[in-house]
């Protein structure tokens, strides 16, 4: 069952709203208790509006997301990921058609990106501290990447995001900044040997090169303690542990860690 943009608000918006109650109620407890309901029921609201077809307006939407009361962080890393989630819920649940879905995420990540736009107050350290985040040619899906680089910069960290870049790219900036950590986000099985062959030619061609940090949700490809063969230096989506491994820069790497 194919369900049209009006049909969002008419005839099944119950079952969808069902769907993403459903699905946020293991969802939100990512954020504090005092804004769960906020955050609910403003993911919620932007799978909606995200979905519209003829009523949407990019500047109207973003007026009214800021004007619900949840900050800009929660924004980030809670509503428009789990409106993201619902979206593709709906998608396999068949509430939502891809068309659909495809359209919600664009403008998702449009959202995504003028919110981060917006932020000019980080306190951004020394350049050596620098993150070169890499999303392959073949990875369609980009706004996890997008969240992870602001959640970076809000950490301090001044990051150099490159998406669908080239190898000639990718070398030239690998070899002229100078990162203390480079970090590979992969979402899928059909990029992942894209990023294989993007570390074996950073590692092959690039001296004093940092360490080499894979994550994304590739990983839920592979079995818990499989090996992955990937010329990296630690596989992890825990940003934490990621940003430990880039203090210990200067250490010698051998084998790759894994971490959950």
């Amino acid at each position: 069952m194919k369900m049209s943009g009006n049909e969002i608000f008419g005839v099944g918006s119950l079952k969808v709203e069902e769907l993403a109650k459903r699905v946020l109620e293991e969802l939100g407890h990512k954020s504090p208790a005092q804004s769960r309901k906020g955050v609910v029921d403003t993911s919620i609201w932007l799978a909606n509006i995200t979905t519209t077809s003829s009523t949407y307006d990019h500047d109207a939407v973003m007026s009214a997301l800021l004007k619900r009361g949840i900050s800009r962080n929660l924004l980030m890393d809670c509503c428009i990921p789990d409106a993201a989630r619902i979206l593709g819920d709906g998608w396999m649940e068949n509430m939502r058609s891809f068309g659909q879905v495809s359209l919600g995420a664009v403008r998702l990540q449009s959202l995504a990106k003028s919110l981060s736009l917006e932020w000019g107050e980080a306190p951004f350290k020394a350049e050596e501290e620098g993150i070169f985040l890499i999303v392959c040619p073949d990875d369609d899906h980009t706004l996890g990447p997008i969240i992870l680089a602001d959640q970076l910069r809000r950490k301090g960290y001044s990051v150099n995001i490159m998406i669908g870049a080239s190898d000639e790219e990718l070398l030239k900036t690998a070899g002229s900044g100078n990162f203390q950590l480079i970090m590979f986000s992969c979402s899928c099985m059909v990029a992942f040997e894209g990023v294989k062959n993007a570390a074996k030619l950073l590692k092959t061609k690039v001296q004093d090169l940092p360490p080499i940090v894979l994550g994304g949700p590739v990983l839920e490809f592979f079995d818990e303690g499989e090996d992955i063969d990937a010329e990296v230096d630690l596989i992890t989506n825990e940003v934490d542990i990621a940003l430990k491994k880039a203090s210990r820069k200067k250490l010698k790497h051998r084998g790759i860690e894994r971490a959950s």
